[in-house]
């Protein structure tokens, strides 16, 4: 099995170390604690004489994130602890489906008929996969039970149980005092930072290890992040564990679930505008086809275009750019068809024009074409294809890298 990409583990100090976790796919209001009295939690080795080690999964489950899904790499985690358990009760998983809301408890572990521990394989192995199985679908039901999205208040619950802490979250907070449609795109993290720990709202994370999944992947009411959004959504969680003195903090790009959302109560959108500008100068921004005139199934850029690049050339050479990565994105319009030759034709033909309007050749970098796998918003509602909703995932994006300082 392929492990998930984990990002360094930052402790309280500023040491980097690394931390391997299986991943996890999944979005829920419910914290999932796992707790084992010996054996391997991920890659990290626990001892026999040490004192029992839990995991505590917190998962926003709503209407604006993917629907919770158990994946196989936490499949393989749990797999692993089960089979190492001595006696019952030492993979014990508990399940908190809202912040303040009962624990409910399942124990993993394979036992025979008179209670003591499995060790046939075969039996074993079906005993588990009938658990894990129930799991799944207790995990794929959840869903949140309050308006908004709130993973601050999960976090504090979650930091009221044993052990480390997994997080499976797009962290698209809409509840004070982490409302990223008061905060905005340009602000600051440790700014929003300190407002919450002057607040007194800091969760105690003291010598926990916290790992961090899914931060930025919407879904269902919310339209998707750009990079540099979901950058900043990340810097704000990952800040906001360091200050609640985390023993580490760490962010796995593990792959996220793509199932949509089946929770229903609403979320309010975190809108994300058409252009980021830092201190004047350009951070993103994307044009769609009000803005580059595209012809259906062409990538021939108009002149009129040049309207809406010009100024980005103008502004590149007024700031520190080291180099524009240029992403082009189509619709899906449900015949199946793979358009990412159409989406990466379209994001040259703009590299092309900027570099023809005066931007420096070597100021171009990466040009990718995207397909239709990162759609702002849903090209169907309830089945039909929405023409409106097309153009908005229609566009070109362009992401700004400042020289390094």
């Amino acid at each position: 099995m392929t492990p998930p990409t984990v990002a360094p583990a930052v402790t309280p100090d500023g040491r980097i170390g690394r931390r391997v976790r299986a991943g996890f796919a999944a979005s829920a209001t419910i914290v999932l604690s796992v707790v084992t009295l010996s054996g391997v939690i991920g890659c990290t080795a626990i001892s026999a004489d040490k004192v029992p080690t839990a995991i505590t999964l917190v998962a926003t489950a709503t209407s604006a994130e993917p629907r919770v899904a158990l994946p196989d790499s936490l499949v393989a985690e749990l797999t692993d602890m089960t089979k190492q358990s001595k006696r019952s009760g030492d993979a014990t998983v508990r399940v908190v489906s809202s912040a303040t809301g009962a624990i409910s408890t399942k124990d993993l572990t394979p036992t025979r008929p008179n209670g003591q521990v499995q060790h046939a394989t075969a039996d074993a192995d079906r005993q588990i996969d009938a658990s894990l199985h129930e799991l799944a679908n207790t995990l794929t039901g959840a869903r949140a039970d309050a308006l908004g999205l709130d993973l601050l208040g999960l976090l504090d619950r979650a930091s009221q149980l044993p052990g480390d802490i997994a997080v499976i979250s797009s962290g698209i907070s809409t509840v004070a005092p982490v409302d990223l449609r008061v905060i905005g795109w340009n602000t600051k993290p440790d700014s929003v930072i300190d407002s919450i720990a002057r607040q007194g709202r800091m969760p105690s994370l003291s010598g926990r290890h916290v790992t961090f999944h899914g931060l930025g992947i919407a879904s269902g009411s919310q339209p998707g992040l750009p990079p540099f959004a979901r950058s900043v959504v990340e810097q704000l969680w990952v800040g906001i564990c360091q200050r609640a003195e985390a023993a580490s903090c760490v962010v796995a790009h593990d792959a996220p679930s793509t199932v949509a959302p089946t929770a229903t109560l609403p979320v309010p959108v975190v809108p994300v505008p058409d252009a980021i500008t830092e201190g004047g100068c350009p951070v993103w921004a994307s044009l769609n086809d009000s803005a580059l005139h595209f012809a259906p199934e062409s990538a021939s850029l108009p002149a009129n275009a040049d309207d809406a690049l010009r100024p980005i050339v103008q502004s590149v050479a007024t700031c520190d750019i080291q180099s524009i990565d240029i992403a082009g994105h189509v619709a899906d319009i449900g015949n199946g068809r793979d358009d990412g030759d159409l989406s990466g034709q379209r994001a040259r033909a703009v590299a092309d024009r900027l570099v023809a309007l005066g931007l420096p050749a070597s100021q171009v970098g990466t040009v990718t074409g995207k397909g239709a796998s990162e759609p702002v918003v849903p090209n169907f509602t309830g089945g039909v294809f929405d023409e409106l909703k097309a153009q908005q995932n229609r566009r070109v994006e362009l992401t700004f890298h400042r020289a390094a300082p």
